[in-house]
């Protein structure tokens, strides 16, 4: 898999910590970590939709795909590189592992919830610092609401 303009971490070893979100590089931290995992997301969903005929996750593929230029497009504007430090494949090595629909949906559906609640956090510290940041975090945790509505219907929840 071709994950640029991201650097990988090597093979069982986790990213650097990320750096307090009241600096510019903290903010950079979560933007490339949130880009990344949105990129992860868009393949893991075409990979799940071919695998079990899902088209839906074709369309949640593309949300993951604007949210990732969303994010990619501030870390321009702020100067952050996303080759600057690297990055854990973990959720793609975890997703593409699910042996069953069943699993992937459960997988799936905690990784955005996980993803919506950093979002949310995010927004909520960056409002007064960075508030376009700030917005594009809220814009994404509200999609991402809609991916785990999906999830839900397909959890039977």
């Amino acid at each position: 898999m071709d994950w640029s303009p991201f650097v990988l971490c090597p093979a069982g070893e986790r990213p650097p910590s990320t750096r307090s979100i009241n600096t510019k590089e903290g903010v950079g931290d979560r933007l490339r970590t949130a880009a990344f995992a949105e990129l992860q997301a868009r393949e893991a969903f075409l990979w799940a939709a071919e695998k079990w005929s899902i088209e839906e996750w074709r369309r949640v593929a593309m949300e993951e795909d604007k949210h990732l230029g969303w994010l990619l497009a501030r870390m321009k504007q702020l100067g952050v590189d996303p080759a600057e430090r690297p990055v854990s494949d973990a959720l793609w090595r975890s997703l593409t592992a699910c042996a069953t629909l069943a699993d992937f949906a459960s997988y799936m559906y905690t990784a955005e919830e996980r993803g919506r609640s950093a979002e949310v956090s995010f927004s909520r510290s960056l409002a007064q610092s960075d508030p376009v940041t700030a917005k594009i975090f809220d814009a994404i945790a509200a999609e991402e609401e809609q991916h785990l509505s999906l999830g839900r219907k397909l959890l039977g929840k």
